[in-house]
């Protein structure tokens, strides 16, 4: 497992800069990608699908939103697979977060997809 973790840190950080987020949103996906792998929520998904989730959950409650779709042109995977990802990660949202991140949208308010 913690191969999986570090292997999500390097390839979502270069996600985030493509996307164009602030790092602030970069910490918070890799954070949330890693807690969702030690809390086992997205069991048998690849890292790159737990990546892509992650940065979708961070950029939402950002005031920096991307669609699933520019991430997933970024990301290089379907964008049903983030959408499939997020949804298995969502009711533990509240779990998820840095405790310092910069809420612009609350977890309540979160899209439900």
């Amino acid at each position: 497992m913690l191969a999986r973790i570090w292997y999500i840190r390097p390839k979502g950080s270069r996600f985030c800069s493509n996307l164009g987020l602030p790092t602030s949103v970069q910490k918070g996906a890799a954070y949330i990608a890693r807690k969702a792998v030690e809390l086992d929520i997205l069991p048998g998904r690849s890292p790159i699908s737990v990546a892509a989730a992650a940065i979708y959950m961070a950029s939402q409650a950002s005031k920096h939103k991307k669609s699933q779709k520019e991430i997933a042109d970024v990301v290089g995977v379907a964008d049903l697979t983030i959408r499939q990802s997020y949804r298995l990660m969502l009711p533990r949202a509240w779990q998820l977060f840095p405790f310092n991140f910069k809420f612009f949208t609350p977890i309540k308010d979160l899209p439900l997809l």
